[in-house]
């Protein structure tokens, strides 16, 4: 057996590779990201999803995967599962999405500034 690096390494393959400090403060979670969580939680819990499919879902962001926070990768598997096993369409999330910001004047995630800043 070699020591060959790998061939197919994914985005989530950092170990090993040169990084700063790792911040270990507990910052705690805002409001959308408890809300994710549990909603994790219990798509899990009620094998609506399992860990592994999560885990490949994030693993096939690729590029965007560096660029997103644990709950955006998080939030992002889910979504793409539940698309997957057709339990919604994606215009059925967009028409849901629209009729939330409506109902709770949230602004379009997308047009938030922090999402063009880039992360550290």
């Amino acid at each position: 057996m070699t020591n060959s690096p790998l061939k197919n390494k994914g985005p989530q393959d950092i170990g090993g590779d040169p990084a700063g400090p790792i911040d270990t403060t507990d910052h705690g979670m805002t409001h959308w990201q408890r809300q994710a969580n549990a909603f994790r939680s219990v798509t899990t819990m009620n094998k609506i999803v399992i860990t592994d499919e999560l885990r490949r879902a994030a693993e096939e962001l690729g590029s965007q995967y560096g660029q997103m926070q644990y709950f955006e990768i998080t939030t992002s598997a889910i979504k793409t599962v539940l698309l997957e096993k057709k339990l919604f369409t994606e215009e059925e999330l967009q028409q849901k999405m629209i009729q939330i910001r409506a109902r709770f004047n949230v602004p379009d995630e997308s047009l938030s500034p922090l999402k063009k800043t880039p992360l550290k």
